[in-house]
């Protein structure tokens, strides 16, 4: 008999259940169930330049692609609509993952990449600004 085996393994006790498993998906959305509360003024101002600054961001990222360019202008039209209670220009999720994509690869980029060619990183679109 080995070392290993004769050496007592101490049983694991049952984990509780997480409470993630109990939080319903981002994307389910309950019908009949009011809007989410805005942020107050002064939050929603912070966001506002937040989103703005980002969008900026990804614009120059992109080099003004005139797509991409569009897309997220659109996310941030809908983001400023939001923010001031107003009903959201329409918005898709393309638009939403081109914007998320654009800086996700400008921070892999820039925190010295992940991605091995160029090929890589026009994957979204565009190629990412040197």
């Amino acid at each position: 008999m080995s070392a290993v085996s004769d050496r007592s393994v101490p049983r694991r006790s049952r984990a509780a259940p997480s409470i993630t498993s109990q939080l319903p998906h981002w994307s389910d959305v309950p019908s009949g169930d009011p809007p989410p509360r805005r942020p107050p003024p002064a939050v929603a101002a912070v966001l506002r330049d937040l989103v703005s600054w980002a969008a900026d961001i990804a614009i120059l990222l992109t080099h003004s692609c005139p797509e991409d360019r569009e897309a997220i202008e659109r996310v941030r039209g809908c983001v400023d609509a939001w923010l001031a209670g107003e009903s959201c220009p329409e918005v898709s999720l393309d638009d939403v993952l081109t914007t998320t994509a654009t800086l996700m690869a400008g921070i892999d980029r820039n925190l010295g990449g992940t991605a091995a060619d160029e090929d890589e990183r026009q994957a979204i679109g565009a190629v990412v600004a040197a």
